[in-house]
């Protein structure tokens, strides 16, 4: 681990306080080490057997009591059900502490179905923070079984409940821990033996740093990184008179990162020893509006690792409402990510305008794109103002992240136009999971409330950008087994194009089984299309009309115009093989650009009518 690894890790650790015995203890883990701060109210139980703090004579500290954990461990299984421990509306706080107050009397077995049933846990936080309070738990029974457990998880979680079981193993027998350790951590990755050395040394902060070397000598921890790793620990010790400590770091002309950090250290001691209200007022005389913002989010941020959120919020919203909102809001923002329910009822408590409504609007957009599938079968649990615009913001969140699951919302929506936006991009996301459910869903609904001006068509054009050769087969046999639109064309013939985009020959294939009439004129349109595209010229277009029935050649070339932009049509109209194709490509042409958009001079337009035959001037009036 190099020093900035390092001094991130210590960081990291300053950030996130470790309160020891109680729920308040628990630790987010999502996939990296985390480490702890351990210093309140902690003592060290064992010195290697040599040291004495008080006396430095020797003294021994009895191992765990191996009968009382058999003892335990040879009775029968208690019925504990984890998940209802975290059932709604019990919030996240809740239903830790009573998981507490069950670990606090269970054996053996009963932890290990507990640590099986936590697997099913939903929620990955709950999860993770339950299988830290358990493992925690194990290590006070048996921690060599407990590392047993810990190994059938993922590298990077085994190695983190490791640490947690070395940190309360050496609390409880230093020297037997590091018996263990010393054939255990070297098959550990790098961070895992750094963790590992790092919580047994915060769980035993006050060693002499001698001791402290050999300990990590004896875990084969590098000696420049265990050096590092002790100068970081050693400013995390408790400080005698934190605001004292404050002004000495303010006195200096320049704040850099490292003074920043231990600001923010001492805050957290400040409100420990002092209140909130005296970190507030210290806090508050930082002239860097950013320095001032920053201390006082890291410090408030570590605070919610050891007490509720709501005391935190609460305490942000008073005394720093004017001199650092961003906290206010983030930290709303974290605790709904958290505990939506709870941030939420506190947050509409909030009587300063507008801030609480827009503390309101944050909680809910955060749980929103969060979980969005929890809000929309929650709606009657937020404030009624806010419950139509929910649902929408809900149902778009849904499109992003489970667009299978939307179909059944859309009737929601009363607006024509925002459920036409909201089927679009559903079908976009939908298509890139799973394409086949997508165009299954698609034609499915034929009878789609569709706003004027637009057709089902365009929403089959979105899908049609997800058709590979390889899928594209399996959507063109599905396709022959509905009927044809609501202009006599089978979707099919839309698919070949969309094959034809990679694969011109596997496309060819499929025509045979194409429904006549318009529908194959769509597929020999789409090929026309690819064989341009690749060539960019008329030439292998023609040709491949050799392989179309002349009487359909006419509708084709109408067909393929339509397929490329309206400025490309134009430079190839005189390269068109007949005066028929010709006078159908025109045609088309001008139809299209009176519908939507007009690129040409008058002059452009007039040479493209001249191409009409009577015929065609009779359909367009001229």
């Amino acid at each position: 681990m190099s020093a900035l690894d390092v001094k991130n890790s210590s960081l990291h650790s300053k950030l996130v306080p470790l309160l020891v015995g109680t729920v308040l203890s628990i630790v987010l883990c999502v996939s990296v080490i985390v480490f702890f701060r351990p210093f309140a109210g902690e003592t060290t139980q064992s010195t290697l057997g040599k040291y004495d703090r008080e006396s430095n004579t020797s003294r021994l500290v009895p191992s765990p009591d191996r009968t009382a954990s058999n003892d335990n461990n040879a009775g029968l299984k208690q019925s504990i059900d984890l998940a209802s421990i975290f059932e709604q509306p019990t919030s996240y706080l809740e239903g830790s502490v009573a998981l507490d107050k069950v670990l606090k009397n269970v054996n053996f077995p009963t932890l290990v179905d507990l640590l099986e049933q936590s697997r099913d846990l939903e929620n990955f936080e709950k999860q993770r923070s339950t299988q830290v309070q358990i493992f925690r738990k194990f290590a006070t029974l048996d921690p060599n079984q407990a590392l047993t457990h810990a190994e059938s998880f993922p590298k990077g979680a085994y190695e983190h409940f490791a640490s947690l079981i070395y940190r309360d193993w050496s609390l409880l027998d230093l020297d037997s821990a590091l018996t263990y350790a010393e054939q255990h951590v070297p098959t550990l990755s790098g961070d895992g033996k750094t963790a590992i050395f790092e919580q047994i040394v915060r769980a035993n902060w006050d060693l002499p740093h001698s001791v402290r070397l050999q300990i990590a000598e004896r875990l084969k921890i590098n000696s420049s990184t265990a050096k590092t790793l002790l100068v970081s620990i050693e400013r995390d010790k408790p400080l005698d008179d934190p605001t004292a400590a404050w002004e000495e770091v303010l006195s200096h002309e320049n704040l850099a990162e490292e003074e920043s950090d231990q600001l923010i250290q001492i805050g957290v001691a400040i409100i420990e020893k002092e209140g909130y209200d005296t970190f507030a007022e210290l806090a508050n005389t930082i002239q860097d509006r950013q320095v001032r913002t920053a201390v006082i989010r890291d410090t408030l941020f570590s605070r919610v690792e050891t007490e509720d959120f709501g005391t935190v919020f609460e305490q942000a919203v008073q005394l720093f409402r004017e001199t650092a909102r961003p906290v206010v809001f983030e930290l709303a923002s974290r605790w709904s990510n958290k505990d939506p329910h709870s941030a939420l009822k506190t947050v509409s408590e909030v009587s300063f305008y507008p801030l609480g409504e827009r503390l309101v609007e944050t909680v809910i957009s955060n749980w929103i794109s969060n979980s969005p599938r929890d809000v929309l079968s929650q709606l009657d649990s937020l404030p009624t103002e806010y419950r139509e615009e929910a649902l929408v913001a809900g149902i778009w969140s849904l499109t992003s992240q489970y667009p299978s699951e939307t179909p059944e919302y859309l009737q929601e929506i009363s607006d024509p136009k925002t459920q036409w936006n909201v089927m679009f991009i559903m079908l976009q996301n939908w298509a890139m999971r799973n394409i086949e459910e997508a165009f299954s869903w698609f034609l499915d609904n034929p009878d789609l409330e569709i706003p004027s001006g637009r057709s089902r068509a365009e929403l089959l054009r979105y899908l049609l950008n997800y058709v590979t050769p390889e899928t594209g087969p399996s959507l063109f046999k599905l396709a022959l087994t509905y009927p044809a639109n609501e202009s006599s064309t089978g979707w099919e013939g839309s698919i070949v194009g969309a094959i034809a985009r990679e694969d011109i020959a596997k496309a060819k294939e499929l025509l045979p089984q194409v429904r006549e009439g318009s529908t194959r004129i769509t597929a020999y349109a789409g090929i026309g299309q690819a064989l341009f595209d690749q060539s960019k010229n008329m030439d292998s277009v023609i040709e491949f009309t050799e392989e179309i029935p002349e009487d359909e050649h006419v509708e084709f070339y109408g067909e393929f115009v339509m397929k490329l932009r309206p400025e490309v049509v134009y430079e190839q109209l005189d390269k068109f093989p007949t005066p028929e194709a010709q006078a159908r490509a025109a045609l088309r042409l001008l139809q299209r650009i009176a519908e939507l958009y007009n690129p040409f001079t008058d002059e452009q337009v007039e040479h493209i009518e001249s191409f009409l035959t009577d015929i065609e001037r009779d359909i367009l009036g001229l």
